[in-house]
C-alpha cells in the first residue's frame, strides 16, 4: 500500500529482511485523472522513456509459458521500494509479469522497511546496504530501482547522492515524488499529470495503489526498461508446477513473525474446510518469517494458518488460485495486541473478516458478503454500498457492538481513520465450537460482472480465531 499499515528477494529468497522505523511526511493520497497518456523521461531521456507510449503489440503468447528470455546486458537486478504501510505485496503481480515475459525471477527483489515509520534517512542508508548486497551476489555492477509513494521519497533521497546513484541505471517512481530532482534516467507514472513534482506520465483512471499494481502500469515500466512493449499482460496459469514462498510478518512494521508456526492446508474450493487431514506443508518462522517454497495445484485453494506462543488467536489466510510460482506472497498478521485486534469485536458467536485487494476498492465494486452456517442465515449483501470511499484497500467486517446480531453496513469506529482502511458492520453467525458454516464472498471489481471473483471461507468464531481474505489485483 502507498501510505500508512500493510522483503524476500523473489526466487531463491535472497534477502535480508531490513526493518528500519521510518517513512516519509510527503503526501500519499493522490487525486485526480487525466485523459493524458504520455512518457516523458525525467533528466536524462534514456531508451524507451520518452515519446508516447504504444499499446502493447499483437501476440500469439498466451502467457501460459515465459516469452524468450532478455538480453543478460538488459536484465540488471531489479529493486522495489514500498511505501508507507505497504510491503513486497505491492509487487507480487508485477513480479510474475516480468517473469513472464522473459526477465529472470532470481533477479527481482523487493526491499521492505517498517511502514509505519519516518525515518527516511534510515531507510535511505538501509535501501544503500540491500542494494549492494543484491549487486554482490549477482555480480551487477547497477540495479534498476522501483519506488512506490512513500518509496519514492526514500529513493530520491538516496539517489540524491551521487555515489548511490551510479548504483541505479534507470529509476521508477510510482505514483510519488516523481523525477523532478533525479539525475539519471526516470520516469514517473502517476494518477494525474503534475510537473511540479516531476510526475509527467499519466495512467487516467487508476488510483494510488492500482498504479503499482496494474497491467497498463507495467507496459510504461517494461517499455522505459527494455526499450521495447511487453508481449504480454494478462496473468494466466503457468503450464509447469507452481512453487510459492514468502514471509509472514508483524504489520505494518514488516518485521518477521518470529517463532510462529505456519501450516498450509488443501482447502475445498465450495466451502473452505480443509480437504485433508494433514497440512500440506508446515514451517517454523525464523527471525526474517520466511517460508517455502511450496508446490501448490494452480486450480485449489488453500489456508494458511499462522499460530503462535504470544497469541491465544490462529490466524488463517484465504486467497485465490495462485496461477503462477511467486516468491512475494505475503501473510500480514501481528501479535495480540496489534491496534487493529484493539479496535475489533471479538465473541463466540461471530466472525471477523478483513479483505484486501491491492488495487482500490470504490463505490464502482461490488462486494457481496453472505453467511449459511447452522446457527443462522445472513443474505448476501454489497458492503461497499456505504463501506468504501476512494482509496481503501483493506474493509474490516465485524458485528459493531452498538448494534450486535445486525448487519448495518455503517461504519464501525476507528477502521475508518485509518489511511487505505475502512470498517462496515456486518454480522457473520459463527460456528462456537468451530465453523459450522461458510461465508461466500462474491466480488465484481469495478461492477464487471464478467470478472467476478468468488472465495468461500469457514465461519470462524472471532474469540478465538482472525480472519483475512485476499482478493487478487487481476482478474481471474
Amino acid at each position: 500500500m502507498g501510505c500508512k499499515h500493510w522483503c524476500l528477494s523473489a526466487s531463491l529468497m535472497l534477502t535480508s529482511t531490513i526493518a528500519a522505523t521510518g517513512c516519509s511526511d510527503s503526501d500519499d493520497s493522490g487525486t485526480g485523472q487525466s485523459s493524458d497518456y504520455m512518457a516523458t523521461a525525467g533528466n536524462g531521456a534514456a531508451a524507451g522513456a520518452g515519446g508516447s507510449a504504444k499499446p502493447p503489440p499483437s501476440s500469439s503468447a498466451d502467457g501460459t509459458e515465459p516469452e524468450a528470455a532478455l538480453p543478460d546486458d538488459l536484465t540488471l537486478p531489479i529493486v522495489f521500494v514500498h511505501g508507507f504501510a505497504g510491503s513486497a505485496q505491492q509487487f507480487d503481480s508485477q513480479a510474475m509479469r516480468f517473469v513472464v515475459n522473459g526477465f529472470p525471477a532470481e533477479r527481482l527483489h523487493a526491499f521492505e522497511h517498517d511502514g509505519a515509520g519516518t525515518m527516511v534517512d534510515r531507510f535511505a542508508t538501509d535501501l544503500d546496504a540491500y542494494i549492494d548486497e543484491v549487486r554482490s551476489r549477482l555480480k551487477a555492477e547497477q540495479v534498476y530501482l522501483i519506488g512506490h509513494s512513500r518509496g519514492t521519497a526514500v529513493s530520491s533521497l538516496y539517489l540524491s547522492q551521487a555515489d548511490r546513484a551510479k548504483k541505479v541505471a534507470k529509476y521508477i517512481a510510482l505514483d510519488g515524488a516523481g523525477c523532478a530532482n533525479v539525475s539519471i534516467p526516470c520516469i514517473a507514472p502517476a494518477q494525474t499529470t503534475n510537473t511540479r513534482a516531476g510526475q509527467t506520465h499519466p495512467i487516467p483512471g487508476q488510483k494510488h495503489v492500482e498504479v503499482a499494481t496494474s497491467k497498463e502500469s507495467f507496459a510504461i515500466q517494461f517499455e522505459f526498461l527494455f526499450d521495447r512493449e511487453p508481449r504480454v499482460l494478462d496473468i494466466v496459469k503457468q503450464r509447469g508446477p507452481v512453487e510459492i514462498s514468502g514471509r509472514a510478518v508483524n504489520f505494518p512494521a514488516n518485521t518477521g513473525r518470529d517463532g510462529a508456526h505456519l501450516a498450509v492446508w488443501k482447502a475445498r474450493s465450495d466451502t473452505g474446510l480443509r480437504s485433508a487431514d494433514e497440512p500440506l506443508a508446515e514451517f517454523d518462522l525464523g527471525s526474517d518469517g520466511a517460508w517455502g517454497p511450496v508446490r501448490v495445484d494452480p486450480d485449489a485453494h488453500y489456508e494458511f494458518v499462522l499460530t503462535s506462543d504470544d497469541s491465544a488467536n490462529a490466524h488463517h489466510f484465504y486467497m485465490q488460485h495462485f496461477p503462477r510460482s511467486s516468491a512475494f506472497v505475503r501473510l500480514l498478521s501481528g501479535p495480540p495486541d496489534s491496534d487493529a485486534r484493539a479496535h475489533s469485536h471479538i465473541s463466540a458467536q461471530h466472525t471477523n473478516l478483513t479483505v484486501s485487494r491491492m488495487r482500490e476498492w470504490t463505490p464502482d465494486d461490488v462486494l457481496e458478503v453472505a453467511t449459511v452456517s447452522k446457527s443462522a442465515e445472513q443474505p448476501a449483501r454489497n458492503v461497499i454500498s456505504q463501506g468504501t470511499g476512494a482509496n481503501r484497500i483493506a474493509i474490516y467486517l465485524q458485528d459493531d457492538a452498538a448494534s450486535p446480531e445486525e448487519s448495518t453496513l455503517d461504519l464501525l469506529p476507528w477502521f475508518p481513520e485509518q489511511p487505505f482502511q475502512t470498517g462496515v458492520d456486518l454480522y457473520m453467525p459463527a460456528g462456537q465450537d468451530g465453523p459450522d458454516g461458510t461465508i461466500t464472498l462474491t466480488n465484481q471489481p469495478r461492477g464487471d460482472a464478467q470478472a467476478t471473483q468468488v472465495l468461500h471461507v469457514p465461519n470462524w468464531p472471532s474469540d478465538q480465531h482472525t480472519v483475512s481474505v485476499l482478493f487478487s489485483d487481476y482478474p481471474q
